[in-house]
């Protein structure tokens, strides 16, 4: 499990979420020491500012919150104990003591007394065992009254085979008792490293239950590869026979564990698959065992852990991908009952399921909590399915434990040394009162004008989001004459503290004749508040008579827009504005970019005018916003200590070209793409990161390379063969980004082209892919000449060559780019995105849909697939089979056969439909691993030199073993050479086959299907 230490390290780069004074540093009044700080600061210049004096914010109605207020707060218990860092909480009905165990080596114990006033010192453990580093968990035997067994897990320092220790200790019958550190007997040993594990637990079978990590720090994710290998104790839960010996080891491993007999597996693996399992629990009443597993970028998940379970890492984080192509276990990955998002929780961590008497409404739930955010949720599972759960409470505790009192009672541990418990929240429900037209909430003395209240600021940006063609207006509100300053954590991190209730806004204008400012009508306005803890986004949508915006459901809409265009079809075309969910919001304005993603140095490091109708001044004039912000208090000079970073603006062509490009990815990507932002690929667009660093450049893309031979996130010199242009390209699946806007910025698609085409090619990073890339290339810079040179008259000529360029996804990126440029004829052009946006293969046609008119655009599935409404409609057999036989689309004819075309991998679908119904088809396709035929199940075989296959079962010898691959290779298998040989519980068919496809495609689809009889 990962060290408590670095799961604060983990979140060293976020903005620190409580404002509590004991943890703010002192402010300052230091001036700022660099250089380029005093040339953007010119203390002693006698320039004007743009604000000569500051008027207060007294204006503001943003507090609270639009929602109802959650139905529990957390309370202090014990008010006069403070440990510190405590990591573990232990009891046992033998003794009326609670013990909590320090993350350096001390535990106490102390009576369940309300008013204790000190705790007693149960042992020191790294006094007494001078190599202990950390200390992880304890329990108590299940026989403690008896045998006065205790045991403890402990570490020494990193990297060591041996490193991570389970030990069996006394506890003495002394009132108070202490461990006796002469009785240990170390139990189980396994390697040690950043994510140890560490929680153990007595079953209601009377075995000892180990969490274990996957012993790696926070990034790459599981560099060992251990998380989907049993054949160590890495990434698992072990269970253990504590009290017999076997084999010269104090414990014996039960004979129902799963893998018992599995070769080459450890048999004390119960379950796999966990990257840094924070605290493990069982239901007394049920038996269930409960794990909630710290994510790595996206998630955090809750599991009920079954036996020989499979959670995934690091083939996926959660519902995420991270490894496709890894190796997986020999059981399949099962999924979490509740995976939440880092826009709500960053580090969770397990409770328990409540079965005290205090909180009657509560029984039966598992309730757990965040050791970021410190949100506590509550949720029930009745064995099979999740029946029930919410959010249950908001505190600014970092929740490291649980555990229970003798009497059943949960109690919450703070890893800033409090314990707390969960009761009704006694605040009444004011959310009535958030205010819900946008000329409620004081930012404005005239909303209908878009005049700001006194003491509201405009402010102004270096590198503008791409807003789908929007115009931002900002302004920045902090109540009265409060600033933001820098203060610090406990662990020393620096952060920028604004002020309770402090606000910021953007108004989103679109132009309703293109190319016209003048026509620009407002659309939204969005408002991030904070309260005094975290960040909340808010959209307010403006009314017709632009007078007034109403706040958006926490759901968020769509409103669909006409704009006159020359370009269009009838010279207008239709736009959906999409108003983000507040959990949107936040998806984007997360704590690991730093400070708000406008309100930054490298955004506001720029001049702005200012208005006389701003500070009261008589003349409107020009300064650096860092400059004025700072004179006026709203920028304390303890923040200029950081580098004096300033982005570039993407639009401006006599700019740094490198310079641009690198804003343009800043502000549209790195929102999610910086370390710990949430992006489920490792690569980082960050401004402030290194380009040799960023883990695009000659990196192979690990979620899809979407047709293109010889792929990388970025290519140098070749953006035709670099996902990240294919990405921003896109308006299928593949599109980025995926939150923030719906429309191609055409600006960054050349920008970024640009870029990547002036990078100095390097070496090749495979020969073989690079050889095959050339010739595709060349092939088509042959075609586009052909196609460009004015040579060919002939309509049908011009078409086949289009087609042969739209082929590939590379000569479809060719293509797209001539069109972007606007290098081809009128004519030539129009025939190309025809083409291009009625192509089969998805692939190329996500490509030019752009410019199909918004209401002519195909209408896919997506994930959210509803099967009532596809068997509601009538299919066409015909079409069907043109579905089930194109190359880039479902592409079933790759694995199967239907009157001797296509395939033979997956079963004979000849006569499919004498054998199921049409629900039942549409059922195999969206559940396809839901019923298996024996014959065509997936087998994995591992060899004994450490080889893996994966392929059907063709026939099986006494000396081998015959698979038949996707590729319909036959691979034999000596079965002496033969590690492993075990049926998958996946179908070798993908999930998600029809999410690309309309939902009159899937219906043909199944009606061609129920016509082979």
């Amino acid at each position: 499990m990962k060290r408590v230490v670095e799961r604060l390290f983990v979140f060293a780069g976020i903005l620190f979420l409580s404002l509590s004074p004991w943890l703010a540093a002192d402010q300052t009044n230091a001036p700022a020491s660099s250089s380029a700080w005093k040339n953007i600061l010119q203390p002693d210049s006698q320039q004007p500012f743009g604000i000569e004096k500051r008027i207060p914010w007294t204006t503001s109605r943003i507090a609270g919150s639009p929602d109802p207020p959650l139905p529990y707060v957390v309370k202090r218990v014990f008010p006069k104990l403070k440990f510190k860092e405590p990591v573990d909480w232990a009891n046992t009905p033998s003794i009326d003591r609670l013990f909590v165990a320090e993350q350096w080596g001390k535990i106490f114990s102390f009576k369940n007394e309300p008013y204790v006033e000190q705790p007693d010192l149960v042992i020191d453990l790294h006094k007494e065992i001078p190599a202990s580093t950390q200390l992880y968990g304890m329990v108590f035997h299940p026989g403690f009254a008896t045998n006065r067994f205790v045991y403890l897990c402990y570490v020494l320092k990193d990297g060591l085979p041996d490193g991570s220790r389970v030990s069996r200790f006394n506890l003495t019958q002394s009132d108070p008792p202490q461990i006796d550190s002469a009785s240990e007997k170390i139990i189980l040993t396994w390697l040690s490293g950043g994510h140890n594990g560490g929680c153990l637990k007595f079953g209601s079978d009377g075995f000892l239950y180990i969490s274990t990590g996957d012993t790696a720090s926070p990034d790459p994710p599981d560099p060992l590869n251990t998380g989907q290998d049993i054949s160590d104790l890495l990434s698992s839960v072990l269970r253990i026979d504590v009290d017999h010996e076997e084999n010269g080891k104090l414990y014996r491993v039960p004979a129902d564990n799963p893998f018992v007999k599995t070769p080459g597996a450890r048999p004390e693996v119960w379950a796999y698959g966990f990257r840094n399992p924070w605290r493990m629990s069982f239901d007394k009443q049920t038996g269930a065992l409960w794990v909630a597993d710290v994510g790595w970028e996206l998630w955090e998940m809750v599991y009920r852990v079954e036996r020989g379970g499979n959670y995934g890492w690091s083939i996926v984080e959660g519902p995420q991908s991270i490894k496709p192509n890894g190796k997986t276990g020999p059981s399949p990955i099962l999924p979490p009952v509740v995976s939440h998002p880092h826009t709500e929780a960053a580090s969770i961590t397990g409770g328990g399921v409540y079965h005290g008497k205090r909180l009657r409404e509560l029984d039966g739930a598992y309730i757990y909590g965040d050791w970021v955010t410190g949100k506590f949720w509550g949720l029930r599972h009745d064995g099979k399915q999740l029946t029930w759960r919410r959010e249950l409470a908001n505190s600014t505790m970092q929740v490291v434990c649980f555990g229970e009192d003798n009497a059943g009672e949960l109690h919450a541990v703070d890893y800033g040394g409090g314990i707390f418990q969960l009761e009704p929240n006694p605040v009444p429900d004011n959310s009535s009162s958030f205010p819900r037209k946008l000329s409620q909430t004081g930012l404005f003395a005239s909303t209908a004008d878009h005049a700001p209240a006194p003491g509201v600021l405009p402010f102004s940006v270096n590198a503008e989001l791409w807003n789908d063609g929007a115009a931002a207006e900002r302004l920045a509100a902090f109540p009265d004459t409060a600033g933001t300053y820098k203060g610090k954590d406990l662990w020393g991190s620096v952060k920028w503290i604004f002020p309770s209730n402090a606000v910021l806004a953007k108004t989103l204008s679109l132009e309703m004749e293109e190319g016209k400012p003048q026509s620009r009508r407002r659309v939204e306005t969005q408002i991030l508040h904070f309260d005094g803890v975290n960040w909340h986004g808010y959209a307010y949508q403006w009314n017709a008579d632009q007078t007034d915006a109403t706040l958006v459901d926490s759901a968020g809409t769509n409103r669909a827009y006409q704009i006159a265009d020359a370009q269009a079809p009838g010279g207008h075309r239709g736009q959906t504005w999409h108003f983000h969910s507040r959990a949107e919001c936040l998806r984007c304005h997360n704590p690991w970019a730093g400070p708000p993603l406008a309100f930054n140095f490298p955004e506001l490091n720029k001049d702005h005018r200012y208005s006389s109708a701003v500070g009261g001044e008589v003349n409107s004039r020009n300064d650096n916003q860092i400059r004025t912000l700072s004179h006026i208090g709203m920028l304390d000079k303890s923040l200029f200590d950081e580098p004096a970073l300033k982005l570039a603006d993407p639009r401006a062509a006599n700019a740094d070209l490198q310079e641009r490009a690198r804003s343009w990815l800043h502000v549209n990507c790195a929102h999610c793409h910086r370390f710990g932002a949430g992006g489920s690929v490792a690569a980082f667009f960050n401004y402030d990161q290194k380009l040799e660093e960023s883990r695009t450049v000659n990196f192979a893309p690990s979620q899809g390379m979407f047709g293109i031979s010889g792929a990388h996130v970025i290519t140098p010199g070749d953006p035709l063969r670099s996902v990240l242009y294919y990405r921003i390209s896109s308006l299928g699946p593949a599109r980025m980004p995926r939150i923030g806007s719906r429309r191609v910025s055409e600006a960054g698609l050349d920008l970024i082209y640009d870029w990547i085409k002036q990078m100095p090619k390097g070496t090749a990073t495979n020969e073989t892919d690079e050889a095959a890339a050339g010739k595709i290339e060349e092939a088509n810079r042959n075609l586009l000449s052909e196609l460009c040179g004015g040579k060919i008259s002939s309509p049908k000529d011009r078409a086949e060559l289009i087609d042969r360029l739209l082929s590939s996804t590379m000569g479809a990126l060719a293509l797209l780019h001539e069109v972007n440029v606007k290098s081809l004829s009128p004519v030539l052009q129009a025939k190309v995105i025809e083409r291009g946006a009625s192509h089969a293969n998805t692939l190329v046609r996500d490509l030019f849909e752009r410019f199909v008119p918004e209401e002519r655009r195909v209408k896919r599935l997506g994930p959210d697939i509803k099967p009532d409404e596809i068997l509601a409609l009538k299919g066409d057999a015909a079409r069907g089979e043109k579905v089930f036989f194109t190359e880039g689309g479902v592409q079933c004819f790759q694995c199967h056969r239907v009157r001797d075309h296509g395939r033979d991998f997956g079963p004979d679908l000849s006569r499919i439909g004498q054998k199921y119904t049409r629900v039942q088809l549409l059922d195999s396709i969206l559940n396809p691993s839901k019923t298996i035929e024996p014959a065509f199940a997936t087998y994995q075989v591992e060899t004994k030199d450490d080889l893996s296959y994966s392929g059907l079962v063709v026939r099986k010898t006494a000396d081998e073993v015959v698979l038949k691959d996707a590729n319909l290779n036959e691979i034999h298998l000596k079965l002496g050479n033969v590690k492993t040989l075990a049926a998958s519980k996946m179908s070798a068919m993908p999930e998600g086959l029809l999410q690309s496809v309309t939902a009159q495609e899937a219906a043909d689809l199944i009606e061609f299907l129920s016509s082979l009889r």
